[in-house]
């Protein structure tokens, strides 16, 4: 039953708590689990499933700003076929006021790799198989790629759309590509990673993956910059991650929660878990 497709949404609050005796903390950051609850929506309202973390850092690089996409915090990867071997491509920012651009390593060439490079035996064993449009979403998925006019030898006529950016300033030409494309999901663009395990009644767990399930963002997301200031930061992070799904897709089951955060030199904190719960259990 897709019931969540398209529907997941996060909210995020937090308390920052400043010491006059800036304590010893280390700079990766440490968590520990507070609490969990549940808000079920009524009609035209989604549920809400809220977990509750304190957090410490040494050095207080907490959170993301909206605007911090560019590597190591872009948010996909994308393939080129080259000599035989799939290149990771990242994505960067050129024009404030356009997409970001694929980003292709100096002195390597190739081809933006699509469902079609599977034909290739060169490449074939580097690529996860394609399925069809909703089996294989987090692998290949029809999307534009934004193109630097000096990289476009990384496409040629046989890619679905092809299509150019009108402008009047005159920049170089700027290709938009559109096409099945193979990508890959940065873990580095989020910095809050949720698990959903599932109890079976015998006591054996089994992860609940809401984007292999439903081909959606998961509940991996980000919680805003927390403090301005460098030094030993301390506090609690709120999170409510809403769906018009969790009711339905959870109904009595048993589950608990893994989370882990990151801060912005990219160091993972410790897992926390909660204790095993059902909905109506935690509900508020």
């Amino acid at each position: 039953m897709k019931v969540v497709k398209g529907l997941l949404l996060f909210l995020f609050s937090a308390v920052v708590t400043s010491c006059f005796d800036p304590p010893q903390y280390s700079n990766t950051p440490q968590i520990e689990f507070l609490n969990v609850s549940f808000v079920e929506g009524s009609t035209g309202v989604s549920d809400s499933l809220i977990v509750s973390i304190s957090f410490r850092d040494g050095d207080g690089d907490m959170g993301l700003a909206g605007d911090q996409i560019d590597p190591p915090y872009n948010d996909v990867f994308y393939g080129l076929a080259s000599n035989g071997e799939v290149v990771q491509l990242d994505k960067v920012t050129v024009y404030t006021d356009l997409p970001q651009f694929v980003s292709i390593p100096p002195g390597v060439t190739g081809k933006l790799v699509t469902v079609r490079t599977l034909a290739d035996p060169n490449y074939a064993d580097d690529l996860p198989p394609y399925v069809d449009e909703f089996t294989s979403c987090l692998d290949y998925k029809l999307q534009t790629i934004y193109v630097q006019d000096k990289d476009k030898g990384i496409f040629d006529t046989s890619y679905a759309e092809i299509d150019t950016v009108p402008n009047d300033r005159g920049l170089p030409p700027v290709y938009k590509v559109k096409d099945m494309f193979y990508y890959k999901e940065n873990p580095n663009h989020r910095n809050i990673e949720v698990e959903f395990w599932v109890n079976d009644g015998t006591g054996k767990y089994t992860q609940f993956d809401w984007e292999k399930e439903y081909c959606v963002t998961a509940f991996d997301q980000r919680y805003p910059v927390l403090s301005e200031k460098s030094g030993p930061l301390e506090g609690n992070l709120t999170y409510a991650m809403v769906s018009a799904g969790i009711k339905a897709t959870f109904s009595i089951k048993t589950l608990r929660l893994k989370i882990r955060v990151r801060d912005r030199a990219l160091n993972v904190s410790n897992d926390v878990q909660t204790e095993d719960f059902t909905l109506d259990k935690i509900k508020k």
